[in-house]
């Protein structure tokens, strides 16, 4: 790319930002002590997985701003950290509500059955090796640039790879209420559950302007 096209290109991205940044100020970047970045060039939103961000990320997004400024808290929080782990999105930030922090518990839910490549609903959890979600498309596609790399890098060798169907995979389909085991000291063992269906089926409404038309 061209001088001229970089240009261009770190001046949409800094345009972008600072539209989300507006909207959205808890996703400004932070420093190693946690402190709010004076910077457009990229925002916590980045850190989360493309698929993520295209199946869910604005429902997530708007579902958070909603929370905060009913409890006046949308200048007060901030994400520190946001990273994909287990196969799961994983949303660390300061004190805030409980009402807010239960969205972590949400989203981090949810991801689990959503590529987090391309953003396709109820897909497996693969637990050989690194463990995510992915769908057969973008596992196979995964394959094909490995098998790419193999192949011009160690001609004498044969590459090898486990077909999708024989990988170790939880096929379940995502549930509308989740059940959560927890503990308190005058409760004891005990389990929550939490009614999801309206952001799942919001997702599940969305899945049709992302894949229908491929899909045809």
């Amino acid at each position: 790319m061209s001088r001229k096209g970089q240009a261009k290109k770190r001046k949409t991205r800094i345009l972008r930002n600072k539209k989300l940044l507006e909207r959205y100020p808890w996703i400004r970047p932070v420093g190693w002590h946690f402190e709010r970045l004076k910077t457009y060039l990229y925002t916590m939103y980045d850190d989360i997985p493309i698929g993520w961000k295209r199946a869910f990320g604005k429902i997530m997004l708007e579902d958070y701003r909603d929370v905060l400024i009913r409890h006046k808290y949308l200048e007060k929080f901030q994400w520190i950290q946001v990273k994909e782990k287990y196969g799961t999105l994983r949303l660390y930030s300061n004190a805030a509500p409980e009402e807010v922090l239960e969205l972590e518990s949400k989203y981090d839910y949810i991801s689990g059955y959503i590529c987090i490549s391309c953003g396709r609903i109820n897909v497996p959890i693969l637990t050989q090796g690194w463990i995510e979600p992915l769908c057969e498309t973008c596992y196979n596609k995964r394959i094909a640039i490995e098998r790419r790399w193999y192949e011009k890098n160690y001609k004498d060798r044969k590459f090898t790879y486990i077909p999708y169907d024989n990988l170790e995979k939880e096929n379940q389909k995502i549930k509308m209420i989740a059940t959560y085991k927890c503990f308190s000291a005058d409760r004891g063992d005990y389990e929550k559950k939490c009614d999801y269906t309206d952001t799942i089926n919001m997702i599940m409404k969305r899945q049709k302007k992302l894949f229908d038309v491929l899909e045809a």
